[in-house]
């Protein structure tokens, strides 16, 4: 019984400690995000790379099928065995199994931690930016040059051979991502091409576009969800690799990995996400008709799509989805939840400023 007690309290200390570590964004951003998490990512996903398929994924379906067989076990075994008469008996020796189950989710925590949960204490990408205010004049500003930037692509696309396959996709944002790190240096580390989700139909259901597997530094994505969100969502995993933990930080950094790509068709994906989210953030009066009313006809036509796809998919399931998803964000300091993502437009606002294109 000492040797439990002393266990688990070494554990309860350990969380106590890291806790505290991510009371200081500049020690967690200088120490860890900066130095550690470079070198555990980077050699989880060596580690990882040398599988076609996702690890991750199949740990998590292994993981499942464990949890369920271990509490199949611990019913049998405590309530339902022959050999234990007494309440007592059986209370205790269910007790056990409990504590066995409260050990094994607190070592899975503090290595969530360690491989990467502490990346959402760090120091926030807006402060890399001198402050100013935002106003709506500059999201409309912003909506306007991406309405641009999308019409002129349109225009470029039509003359050459555009490829939407995953893998071709997958292949030409991993050989030019770096160009993220001419943005922010720091960020800087080894990273590698995604992998694609097994059961991408089941996640379509969630509304689930792509999952970053933080023990195996695996940045996956859904190849069924439309093409036009596919650069996009790849370069957006690929920024959790990399050590952005908050999902409006990798929304952006999605949108400067594609919009600084060769490639027009990505360049188009990253400002196609990104003008939908500004749109999000718009009142619908008359300038957002004048808006909508610079942009091309084919651009409409595939946002019209964009939400009639998802529409398919809106159900019970991916509200379910949103709640976890929601509940998981928040309980990881992003206290926004969901709309966290749309956050984004904060960002790409001063990115554009401090580029002077607005």
């Amino acid at each position: 019984m000492r040797i439990k007690i002393t266990l688990i309290l070494s554990l309860i200390f350990i969380v106590i400690i890291l806790k505290i570590v991510t009371f200081s964004k500049n020690f967690v951003e200088n120490y860890y995000s900066r130095l550690i998490y470079k070198k555990i990512a980077g050699t989880l996903n060596r580690i990882s790379s040398n599988f076609t398929f996702s690890l991750g994924e199949l740990l998590l379906f292994l993981l499942i099928i464990a949890v369920i067989i271990f509490i199949i076990i611990a019913f049998k075994k405590s309530f339902f065995n022959g050999n234990i008469k007494s309440l007592a008996d059986k209370s205790r020796t269910a007790l056990n199994y409990l504590y066995i189950l409260a050990c094994f989710m607190i070592i899975m925590y503090i290595v969530f931690l360690l491989v990467w949960g502490l990346n959402y204490h760090r120091v926030p990408l807006i402060d890399n930016y001198p402050p100013k205010e935002i106003n709506n004049d500059d999201i409309y500003l912003l909506a306007d040059a991406l309405v641009k930037n999308i019409n002129e692509l349109k225009n470029e696309m039509k003359y050459k051979e555009i490829n939407t396959n995953y893998q071709a996709l997958n292949r030409m944002i991993e050989s030019e991502y770096n160009k993220v790190f001419e943005e922010f240096e720091f960020l800087n580390m080894h990273y590698s091409k995604t992998k694609p989700i097994m059961i991408s139909k089941l996640f379509l259901h969630l509304q689930i576009t792509g999952i970053y597997s933080p023990f195996t530094s695996e940045a996956n994505v859904n190849i069924l969800i439309p093409s036009i969100s596919i650069p996009f969502t790849i370069a957006h995993e690929m920024a959790h690799q990399i050590g952005i933990a908050y999902e409006d930080e990798a929304n952006f950094i999605s949108y400067i990995a594609c919009s600084k790509h060769t490639d027009p068709f990505v360049r188009y994906s990253g400002n196609f996400e990104a003008l939908l989210y500004v749109l999000g953030e718009l009142k619908r009066d008359e300038n957002y008709s004048h808006l909508m009313s610079n942009l091309n006809s084919e651009t409409k036509d595939e946002i019209k799509k964009y939400y009639e796809f998802w529409q398919g998919y809106s159900g019970q399931l991916s509200k379910v989805s949103e709640k976890v998803n929601d509940t998981y964000l928040k309980a990881n300091n992003q206290q926004y939840g969901v709309k966290s993502y749309s956050r984004v437009v904060r960002l790409l606002v001063l990115y554009y400023k401090n580029n002077s294109n607005l």
